[in-house]
């Protein structure tokens, strides 16, 4: 286990406002925010600036894709929960899509993207997958079906509940319908207007519609298929054929690019995601507290799970707002609560501290104590948990 797990007393549990903040202020410093975690509604931003732009996620291929075909004859799957920080899903396929690698494991979820063949979003000429939906599969008793379907969002909604049999296993179905800005409208209003935000109330909306499903994927606890925002198409039948293309295997940890020298007393890893080089700009991110989350802590989005610190690693350079001077490797700004460290000329490391659980000083050492495997190179990274 890598966390150097002691004994001592616990923090107080930080606040939902100290996270919340805490994570718009890493997303202003990321090089490439919206993609490094932030989740649907941040990237759909990104791409509709970036259709403006010119630098479009797009399918390498413009003919339609394969249609996913599904096994409704089959059995259902034999998914076990597991323990720690690890993940029961394996990677597969249906037709056009690509499910998994898993990428984020907490105490209460694991969560599976699901990729589009061909489409993508360029980032400084580097192209990254951009994920089609979202696959959560959570833990006993940790997923209220009553929040499946709700919405604080103007432009979006969900259908009344429908009954459905998913995946072999009894289930919960929602139509999707969402609104993205018309195109050709916000082309003309930004050529009048290069201020104006992409969701200014004036631009005109086109609505879209998907298919979102809920299922009891080991026979009691829920899953979750959540749409990601797209102007493509996504039948429904296709997502039952991708939620049915989802297979187990045997529990695997999650992995991080080095080993703690040093954490805290007390201190250790209660959430994690992982990404090749290849397919996101932020490889790894693990959340650092005294104490396990719980209760609705356990369904939180990464970005906002409860906890002390993030660390992140970094494919590319830090922003000149944030990089270290010139012979350094770390600058830290205590106001903040963060150091960024060059580790050397393709990757960096950031740490956030949430709370006041962590001083500047630990934030420094934890960073400078970790011990790198080969950044680039999964299969020498080592398991968290």
């Amino acid at each position: 286990m890598l966390e150097a797990v002691q004994e001592g007393a616990p923090a107080p549990r930080t606040s939902t406002a100290d996270i919340i903040a805490a994570a718009h202020r890493i997303r202003r410093r990321r090089r490439w925010g919206a993609v490094a975690g932030a989740g649907s509604a941040a990237l759909l931003t990104v791409a509709v600036v970036a259709t403006i732009t010119g630098t479009v996620p797009r399918a390498s291929d413009p003919n339609p894709p394969a249609a996913a075909t599904p096994t409704t004859s089959a059995a259902p799957r034999e998914f076990r929960q597991p323990t720690g920080l690890r993940f029961t899903a394996g990677t597969s396929r249906a037709g056009a899509w690509q499910i998994g690698p898993a990428r984020s494991v907490t105490y209460g979820y694991q969560e599976i993207p699901v990729y589009r063949d061909g489409r993508t979003l360029d980032v400084d000429g580097v192209p990254y997958p951009l994920p089609d939906a979202v696959i959560t599969l959570h833990r006993p008793g940790r997923y209220d079906i009553a929040d499946f379907g709700t919405t604080d969002r103007t432009t979006e909604k969900y259908g009344p509940p429908k009954t459905v049999t998913v995946a072999g296993r009894p289930g919960i179905e929602r139509a999707y319908t969402y609104e993205m800005p018309d195109l050709v409208d916000l082309r003309a209003k930004l050529a009048a207007n290069p201020g104006m935000k992409p969701n200014d109330p004036s631009i005109r909306t086109e609505s879209f519609t998907r298919t979102a499903l809920a299922w009891q994927f080991d026979g009691t606890s829920w899953a979750t298929f959540l749409p990601w925002r797209s102007r493509d198409p996504l039948s429904r039948e296709d997502s039952l054929a991708i939620v049915e293309a989802l297979v187990p295997q045997p529990a695997e940890s999650i992995r991080a690019p080095y080993t703690f020298g040093w954490l805290p007393a007390g201190w250790r890893v209660t959430a994690a995601q992982w990404n090749a080089a290849d397919r996101d700009p932020q490889v790894s991110k693990v959340v650092l507290d005294r104490q396990l989350p719980t209760g609705a802590e356990l369904v939180a989005p990464l970005d906002y799970y409860p906890g002390g610190g993030q660390l992140t690693i970094h494919h590319g350079r830090p922003k000149p707002s944030n990089a270290p001077g010139n012979g350094q490797d770390i600058k830290c700004i205590d106001a903040d609560g963060y150091c960024t460290m060059v580790i050397n000329g393709e990757y960096f490391a950031e740490l956030q501290r949430v709370g006041r659980g962590l001083s500047i000083d630990d934030v420094r050492r934890i960073l400078r104590e970790l011990r790198f495997t080969e950044l680039s190179d999964p299969s020498t990274w080592q398991p968290l948990g």
